[in-house]
């Protein structure tokens, strides 16, 4: 009888891992804190591709340019570099953005944002 709980331990451990959700999986709150830590305010695009790319991030090649983006009731122009990153997850994985906009005239950033896509599948 021990031998077979331990066995079917064993295996919801197994199955429980390679899910992955127990330790890859980070909340909205965690993930905002971590955005917030890359203190890429005033970055150039490189310095802010630079610093996501060392906290394991995967950027675009190439900003969108000229995006209209409300922010605090104001709408401007902006380039927005995308960068994202995974969770272990073998089936839907959990994709975690961070989102920095910069002003097309300076070059700088001027907001970093944050999102998570929940079940990232196909």
């Amino acid at each position: 009888m021990r031998k077979r709980i331990l066995h079917v331990s064993l295996l919801l451990v197994t199955a429980f891992a390679l899910g992955g959700c127990a330790l890859s999986r980070v909340s909205e709150k965690h993930h905002a804190k971590e955005a917030e830590e890359l203190q890429a305010v005033g970055f150039t695009l490189e310095q802010a591709r630079a610093a996501a790319m060392q906290k394991g991030y995967s950027c675009e090649q190439q900003p969108d340019r000229n995006r209209s983006v409300q922010k605090d009731g104001v709408v401007r122009k902006t380039d927005i570099l995308q960068c994202n990153k995974s969770s272990a997850e073998l089936i839907c994985p959990q994709r975690r953005y961070v989102v920095f906009n910069l002003d097309p005239a300076t070059g700088k950033v001027y907001a970093v944002g944050a999102r998570i896509n929940q079940q990232s599948c196909f």
